[in-house]
């Protein structure tokens, strides 16, 4: 049922590429990720064959830019900055403790697809250095005992409320 359902969603995307070109293929991708929050194997295949590329193709294009989510992200996205500011007051040593508290490496999500951490090399806030974004809210002066209470916090509302 599941698969009837994002098939038909993407056949709806794919309705505005009346007349497909190679060149659509980059913002039908998009389209199809704004929906979905990642790219499946499925939804490749798919617009591939409406575009007129082959899945290879398609997969390459996506995987080559990292716009471009392969795999399913987790709920929460922790977004930590690696910037000179940040670096400087401790965001090395902040990712990794992170990392081991989550048991995951920078790039990956959790086992359970609550959350999944990501580095970038400037979030703008240097000032207030060290900073974490989860989703679309900006933590700022994080140190790691904040971001393990955020942790403990969002697994509570997700596993006990």
């Amino acid at each position: 049922m599941e698969e009837i359902k994002t098939s038909n969603i993407v056949d709806n995307i794919l309705k505005k590429y009346e007349n497909p070109k190679k060149s659509d293929l980059s913002k039908a991708l998009l389209d199809a990720q704004n929906e979905f929050g990642y790219l499946n194997e499925d939804i490749l295949k798919k617009i591939s064959a409406y575009i007129g590329v082959s899945a290879t193709e398609a997969y390459g294009f996506a995987s080559f830019y990292s716009m471009y989510n392969l795999e399913k992200p987790g709920k929460y996205i922790f977004k930590i900055c690696k910037g000179t500011a940040c670096h400087i007051k401790g965001a090395k040593r902040l990712i990794n403790e992170i990392e081991q508290y989550l048991g995951i490496k920078e790039g990956e999500t959790t086992p359970d697809g609550l959350i999944k951490l990501e580095t970038s090399s400037c979030l703008g806030v240097c000032a207030l250095s060290p900073v974490l974004i989860i989703n679309d809210k900006t933590y700022v002066r994080v140190n790691s005992k904040i971001v393990k209470s955020l942790i403990d916090e969002i697994r509570a509302e997700n596993f006990n409320g």
